[in-house]
Formats: C-alpha cells, structure tokens, sequence
C-alpha cells in the first residue's frame, strides 16, 4: 500500500505550485459565487461598525422588481449624502420599450434658486411628458409649483381626495329677510384668505329664483370676510352659498 509521503510531489517547488494552482481554484470559485449573488441576490452595505445597515440593492420583497433602499441620519452614526446638480434617468430594463426616459433632475446656480423637475418619461419621442416643476425663487419671494406638460402644454391633474388651498375659501351663511322686499344682510368674517386682490361668488339655494328670491350680492369684500345680502317677496328664511377666491 502506497504511504502518504510517496502521494506528496517530490520537492517543495512542485508542492508549493499545486498549493498555489489550489488557491487560484478557491478564489475562482469565490468570484463565482459572488457574481450570482451580485447577479440574483441583494447587495447590502453597513457601516464601519459591520452591523449598521445603511443600503440594499437589489429585488424589492413581494414585488419581484430591482430597487435600492438606503438609509439617512441614522444616530448615533449620522450618515447623509447628496446628489449634486445633474440627473436621475430611469427606464424599463427591455430595450427599446420607451424613447425617453423618466427622470428627476436638480439644478442650482448656488446664488439665485434651486430647480427639481420631474418627468414622467414617454413610450414614444413625440409624446409629451408630463412635468412636475419645484422651483425656489430669489431674495425671499415664494417658491412656486408648476404641473405641466413639456415644454409648457397642457396637462391634465387629478385630485383624488378634497383640494384645499390658502388662497380659497367657501361656505354657506343663513339670512332671514327683515321684512318682504327689503334687503337684508349678514356678514361673514373670519377668513384668512391669502392673495392680493379678492373675487366672490354668491348664490342662493332656492327653487323659486326671480320670482320670490328677487335678489343676491355681495360688498366690503377682503381677505378677511365679506358682507352678503338677500331680497325676498317674503320673510322666509334662506340659505346663500359663498367662495372667496384670493389671485
């Protein structure tokens, strides 16, 4: 029976050329296994201290899809990054299913304002994309919100849910007539309404216009409130609806 010593090479360059081809052999092994764990695992990575998680790349859970997820100002390791003035494309991963891309672009001139816009992307080049504009404004003006389409087209926005705004204001106000065809008024204070020139609407709910609501209006309208008035052919007591809207 063969010993173990006569298995080994015969000198110690042709042992330390089979340790060495052995070696190459495990780190080939290694990058493999790393390329289909780059390829259809998650990359993760920590912080110095090896258990702090600060950003995972690859399939979303449930969804199947790529994403990354990263975290910020984390305590006690305040971790935070920025995306200087450039952009963000993003596209489906088959070739050639949309010409343009979406994107999130930022831009700044340090000095006189700071632009994010977003765009939705197009399946086709002659498609308009629909754009969300933030845009800051110079030496303490208000910022603005711009949704449009590209390059300034139209662009239809929808709300679900209610949409509420400073500069808008609405409600109702309940006027008994102090005598048939006198008018009479009440006024409707309280409001806050932001803008710097101010238009209302009123208008009854009443079923008998013309004929028995002879007639309805408004004065001393601002930003504040507004006084409503009401004629009726009678004293019944009626209902007038009301907005205020600020420009």
């Amino acid at each position: 029976m063969p010993r173990q010593v006569d298995q080994l090479p015969p000198d110690a360059t042709s042992l330390a050329r089979r340790i060495r081809a052995l070696e190459r052999q495990v780190d080939e092994l290694r990058a493999a296994r790393r390329m289909v764990s780059a390829t259809v695992g998650t990359l993760r990575v920590y912080a110095d201290d090896g258990t702090t998680l600060l950003a995972v790349l690859g399939p979303e859970d449930g969804a199947g899809g790529g994403g990354l997820w990263t975290r910020g100002l984390q305590d006690p390791l305040n971790m935070s990054a920025y995306l200087n003035s450039g952009e963000l494309g993003f596209r489906p991963v088959e070739d050639g299913a949309v010409d343009v891309p979406a994107g999130i672009t930022y831009d700044s001139d340090a000095f006189q304002y700071t632009d994010l816009i977003l765009t939705s992307g197009a399946v086709r080049t002659a498609h308009h994309r629909a754009v969300v504009i933030l845009e800051s404004n110079f030496a303490g003006g208000n910022p603005y919100v711009y949704v449009q389409g590209e390059s300034g087209t139209q662009c239809n926005m929808d709300v679900l849910g209610v949409l509420t705004a400073s500069s808008i204001a609405y409600g109702s106000a309940s006027i008994t007539p102090s005598a048939a065809n006198t008018p009479t008024s009440v006024a409707v204070t309280g409001l806050s309404v932001a803008g710097g020139t101010f238009n209302a609407v009123v208008s009854p709910q009443t079923s008998v216009p013309g004929t028995q609501v002879t007639g309805v209006g408004f004065s001393n309208l601002t930003s504040t409130g507004l006084t409503i008035w009401l004629t009726r052919s009678n004293t019944t007591t009626t209902i007038v609806n009301w907005l205020v809207i600020g420009v």
